[in-house]
């Protein structure tokens, strides 16, 4: 998408911002990183695709996303590859939460947690999160925030795994959150989650009206147009809560989706999962 105004016209504006506001990088000056930002900008040959899904290309070195640098598509999948225990149902998502990139030859995951990647980002989340416990509805929800913390605090996406499971076994809560790294659509390799938060508000009537057609799914069953031998005999409607959105943050906003259906873990899932309308 190539702007609408002229490239002279955004050099003339570049020009008119205090130098000390440009996000210049080590030993840049106000000429480099115009030339830099322009190019990226308006010329179509860079970075022309975030996510790039052609088979026929690699496809780190052909996305411009900044989850990897300076290694293939081929390397990553070797170094992923290799942290699979294969005799195990129970894998953490590899990769979820890190920069790869590659020093001295070899590749190096940047994680991202306190004391690593985006620390000062993550410890004011911290900050807010242990705030947050202090004011939690019931010991399920103080015990998924606590764990959702540690996890920002290690780095470690087994204590991932543990404040998922924590946090779908929390049914009774009325206010709730989703925070994390969670969706992995801006990896062309479907590996590094983005940031999202979702603060939210259980919506009781509109709650009520799902639950009301749920329990009458055998009835819709039986009185649908389809052929008797089609229909099913048995039929156990869905359960799901509507919520009210308070705010939504991150790879969540500034536009929302409908739903949200948590966590993509498979292996949590045989546990339960959360399903919501926004």
């Amino acid at each position: 998408m190539i702007p609408e105004c002229s490239q002279e016209f955004f050099s003339e504006q570049l020009r008119a911002v205090d130098e000390k506001q440009l996000p210049l990088r080590a030993g840049e000056n106000r000429a480099d990183f115009e030339k830099f930002i322009t190019a990226v900008i308006f010329d179509p040959t860079i970075a022309p695709k975030k996510v790039n899904l052609d088979p026929t290309t690699d496809l780190v070195k052909s996305s411009a996303v900044n989850f990897y640098e300076n290694v293939s598509q081929k390397e990553v999948l070797a170094f992923y590859d290799a942290q699979v225990n294969k005799k195990s149902t129970r894998n953490p998502m590899y990769g979820l939460n890190s920069k790869v990139v590659k020093e001295n030859g070899k590749l190096v995951e940047k994680v991202w947690k306190v004391g690593g990647l985006y620390s000062p980002a993550i410890e004011k989340i911290v900050f807010w999160l242990d705030k947050a416990v202090t004011f939690a509805e019931n010991p399920a929800q103080q015990q998924a925030l606590q764990a959702l913390i540690k996890f920002y605090k290690s780095g470690d996406l087994n204590d991932f795994d543990q404040y998922n499971i924590a946090w779908i076994k929390d049914t009774s809560s009325i206010v709730d959150v989703v925070n994390g790294f969670i969706e992995v659509y801006s990896d062309p390799l479907n590996k590094k989650g983005s940031f999202e938060s979702v603060v939210s508000i259980k919506d009781f009537e509109a709650s009520q009206r799902i639950a009301t057609i749920g329990a009458a799914a055998q009835w819709f069953e039986d009185n649908s147009p389809i052929l008797p031998q089609h229909k099913k005999k048995n039929v156990t409607g869905i359960s799901a809560k509507v919520i009210n959105a308070v705010v939504e943050t991150g790879d969540a906003g500034p536009s929302s989706a409908i739903g949200i259906n948590l966590p993509n873990s498979e292996w949590i899932r045989q546990i339960g999962s959360k399903s919501v309308n926004l």
